[in-house]
Order: structure tokens, then sequence, then C-alpha cells
């Protein structure tokens, strides 16, 4: 059997998650067995730009200007148009879709293409599908209504399984779940230079992410404002772009917080701050499985992370890291307290969280169950089924 050759559609492809998935894929899987080529949309102000990383990798890319993340119906119905040439002309075996419009046109075109496989991963809870409004039905609609014509759905956590299937989408027997994965080699090497300035001896917080709403970097800013009674000295370093920095950042004055606050934008590596970071926090309302939390554990660095999506299928409280609800900054700053006060504690949870990482959240663990995926439902006589 020649090549399996894929196509894997995103919308952007920014400095996020989910785009450096898609990345991981297509450079990991075996081009022995696989042509895997990547096609994304037009990204938004402040998110960064992963096109130049796609090429290093020497992953084949195509650019969409008429794929964007809002809701446009010409732009839309042109960016469909070019989806179905694309994937006429490329004769692909398996499409695979992510994220929700990329998801939506990409299937649909997919299907109009008549491509054997169609492949769809649900990173987490779409904010589209579970918002109120028109747009929001006509989301969860069109969920519906692919759902019908996708060969399988791969999840990243058992909880956005619960979440897709009780909003409709889909049968239970549809679903995978492949939880994300990490170089752990890349993500074991510690680096001695700190790349940021600290003069006072108290700790440092650290935040990884994207500046989006979601992420709830206010109620961090408010919990850190808290920690600072007990350690006046600690710093609050803030590593990603978005569209609220400014807002956040004017946050951060109105606080008190602009000398303990450092924003430093994307980054090119994000090991010398996991490095020198003595706790790593996730503030977030909405998550699927974030894979900052694998890399932060790899490297030995306790996790404090909200109770949302897929976290507490990494996070063993009191082992690897803390839990605590959503929206609550008492209770963040109290977790935040508790693992910077407490020194053994801390080493147990860097211990631990390492040992997790190793044992389930492994690249090489996530890329052969994908492979594993796409030959069976490319020729299913291969498994048997």
């Amino acid at each position: 059997m020649g090549r399996i050759n894929v196509l894997q559609v995103v919308t952007r492809l920014v400095v996020r998650g989910v785009p450096r998935h898609v990345l991981e894929l297509a450079a990991g899987l075996d081009r022995d067995r696989f042509q895997v080529d990547v096609l994304a949309g037009r990204g938004e102000p402040g998110e960064g730009s992963l096109w130049a990383e796609a090429h290093q990798r020497g992953i084949r890319t195509m650019y969409l200007d008429a794929l964007q993340r809002s809701v446009s119906p010409v732009a839309d119905v042109r960016a469909l148009a070019r989806l179905y040439t694309v994937m006429r002309r490329g004769q692909y075996h398996i499409v695979h879709t992510h994220i929700s419009k990329a998801g939506v046109l990409g299937r649909l075109a997919a299907r109009m293409a008549r491509v054997p496989v169609i492949i769809h991963t649900y990173h987490g809870e779409v904010a589209e599908v579970a918002a109120g409004g028109t747009a929001a039905r006509l989301f969860r609609w069109m969920e519906g209504a692919m759902a019908r014509s996708t060969h399988r759905f791969i999840a990243v956590s058992q909880n956005t399984v619960k979440e897709c299937l009780a909003r409709g989408v889909g049968r239970a027997e549809q679903y995978q779940v492949i939880y994300n994965g990490i170089d752990l080699e890349h993500f074991t090497r510690r680096h001695s230079a700190r790349p940021f300035d600290h003069p006072g001896a108290g700790p440092v917080i650290g935040l990884v992410g994207s500046l989006t709403a979601e992420k709830r970097v206010d109620v961090l800013l408010e919990a850190v404002r808290q920690v600072l009674e007990n350690h006046e000295g600690l710093l609050l370093c803030v590593v990603g772009d978005g569209p609220l920095r400014d807002r956040l950042q004017a946050l951060t004055g109105q606080l008190g917080l602009t000398g303990n606050a450092l924003f430093a934008g994307l980054v090119p590596d994000v090991r010398p701050w996991l490095t020198h970071f003595d706790v790593l926090v996730s503030p977030s309302e909405r998550e699927g499985l974030p894979t900052v939390l694998l890399e932060a554990m790899a490297m030995g660095c306790p996790v404090v992370a909200t109770r949302v999506g897929g976290i507490p299928e990494i996070i063993e409280p009191g082992r690897t890291g803390l839990l605590v609800d959503p929206n609550d900054p008492v209770g963040l700053a109290s977790a935040i307290n508790a693992v910077v006060d407490n020194p053994e504690q801390r080493h147990r949870m860097q211990e631990e969280g390492h040992r997790r990482a190793q044992a389930r959240f492994g690249l090489d663990t996530m890329l052969s169950r994908t492979a594993a995926a796409y030959e069976e439902l490319h020729d299913p006589g291969r498994s048997g089924s």
C-alpha cells in the first residue's frame, strides 16, 4: 500500500495550542507512510504566526485568506469553494479538520469532494457552540449535520467526549480519545540562565497562554494581589500575547501590581521560563487539554489550574498540582500560597508531575495512536474491523 495522503485543515496557524498540535502531527507522522499537508487561514492581531516554523520543519502548507474565525457569508463561500478545489486536486485519502470554522467548512468541502475519510478533532468546548444567540444555534445545527458525514471524532479528553455528546453531536461509537502529547526529551532540558530580571526574593508565578477572555488572566491578577500580602517580592510573568493585552496591563496598574508583573509577550522557547517558575498557573474558565501544563510537569514545574475541561485528567490534586474552581480569585490565591509556602510539597509535585508526564503524555504515543486511526479508517481490513 502506498502513502496515505492527509490534509490537515485548521482555521489559523497562530501561536496557540491547536495549531501547534497540527504541526506536530504534520511533522511527526512517518513520512514513508503518510504525506501530510496543512491548510490554514487568516490569523488575528496579536496571535503571532507559525508559518515560518512550518516551513522550517519541511511541512507542505497552503494559505487560504478567506478562511477566518469570524462569520462572513461572502468569505465563507469563497473558502468553501477553494477548499473543495484543493481537495479534488490533491486526491486526499483523509481530511482531518480542527477548530469550529475549519471543521464545518473543511468537512463540508470534503464531503462534496468525495474524500474517502473525514476526521474532526475536538480540542475542548467549542466557544461558538457553547455561547448563546443565533450564531451559536447555527453552529450547533451545523455541527450536528456534519457529524453524520464524519467517520471519526478524535477528542483530546474524556471530558470533551462527554460535552460533545451532551450537546447532541455524533454518537458515542464515533469518538476516540487521543490525549495531546509533547516531545518529552525536549521538555526535560532545563535552562540555567534566567530570561527575566527578578531583584526580589519572592516567588515567581508564571502564566503561559493567549491573552483572551476564556483564559481569565484578570482572575489571576486579582489572586496575585492577594498573594502579594504574604509575599511582597513576588514576580508574575505573563508569557503570551493576544487582544486583551492592553486591557490586562491597565488592570495590573489599577491593582497596584505594576512593579510585580512582567508581560513578556510571545517568546521563542518557553523552557527557560518554566525552568525558573516556582508555580505555573492556569486560571482558564474553559479548556481542552492544555499542552502547557504537560510541558510544565515534564520540566518539574508545579501547577495550579482550574477544574475545567480535561485538566482533571492531567492533574492529580496534591500529587502533581492543585485544582481550584474557575473564577475564584480567593481560592486561586490560597492554592498558589499553598505551593510556594511548602517546599516539601512543591518538591513532591515536581517529581510526581515529571513522572506522570513521562508515563502518559509523550508525543510518540499521540502520533502512534493517530497513525493507527488513519490506517484503520483508510483500510479497515488492516485492523480486522
